[in-house]
């Protein structure tokens, strides 16, 4: 079967990516953390016998990812308007090249294995469509076997309730479901003390993590 991964992502740069975490570390450590999470993504692709593809946020420089992402068959900008629009866009455009299934994963993933992503192409032979969840109540993943806009249109990303709504238009759509794996994501600080205490010690955020420091009083 022939498959692909798009990693959906924005350049790292100080002040512009994972401000969320702000409080806690300043823009250049944030850009820095960024950029391990994406090379752990890079590295967990690797292991998976599918194509690899990048797709850069619009306001960002996409050709900043390509050392980032050096087997993937092409960095590309996203195009649409709001996420739900980029996302289809993407999965439509690799989609097109030929492959039966493709999943997509967001970039705050430095828990992300193999086998969530082999999780979710077995769940695209004989389902439509696989979401992998958040504990936030959000995905981290999406895998289509064919492009559907609908499953996007009119959804509140960020929310606590975008998993929920996504299944029910996929089931308007007359599309079967299987879902992935539970995965956790880091976008608050608190994210970011739970992913010091599980976070794989030999990762490229493994290694970035033990030179970080910040001040605990912030609660």
């Amino acid at each position: 079967m022939k498959r692909a991964l798009i990693c959906f992502t924005r350049p790292p740069v100080p002040g512009r990516t994972k401000t969320r975490l702000m409080p806690l570390l300043n823009g250049e450590a944030c850009a820095a953390l960024h950029t391990a999470f994406l090379r752990d993504i890079a590295g967990v692709c690797g292991q998976v016998d599918a194509d690899l593809y990048a797709a850069c946020a619009p306001e960002g420089d996409w050709r900043a990812l390509e050392g980032i992402f050096p087997a993937a068959l092409d960095v590309f900008p996203q195009t649409g308007e709001g996420l739900g629009e980029r996302m289809h866009a993407a999965l439509a455009r690799v989609l097109a090249l030929g492959y039966e299934s493709c999943v997509l994963m967001g970039s705050d993933l430095p828990e992300l294995t193999a086998d969530h992503l082999l999780a979710a192409f077995r769940a695209l032979e004989w389902a439509d469509v696989t979401l992998g969840p958040t504990a936030d109540g959000g995905y981290y993943l999406v895998g289509l076997k064919r492009p559907c806009r609908a499953i996007f249109a009119g959804q509140t990303f960020g929310c606590a309730s975008v998993y929920e709504s996504t299944l029910t238009a996929i089931r308007a759509a007359g599309l079967t479901f299987c879902p992935g794996p539970l995965c956790p994501d880091v976008d608050v600080p608190e994210d970011l003390r739970r992913l010091r205490r599980t976070v794989r010690p030999d990762s490229h955020t493994g290694r970035l993590l033990n030179t970080l420091h910040w001040e605990e009083n912030d609660k």
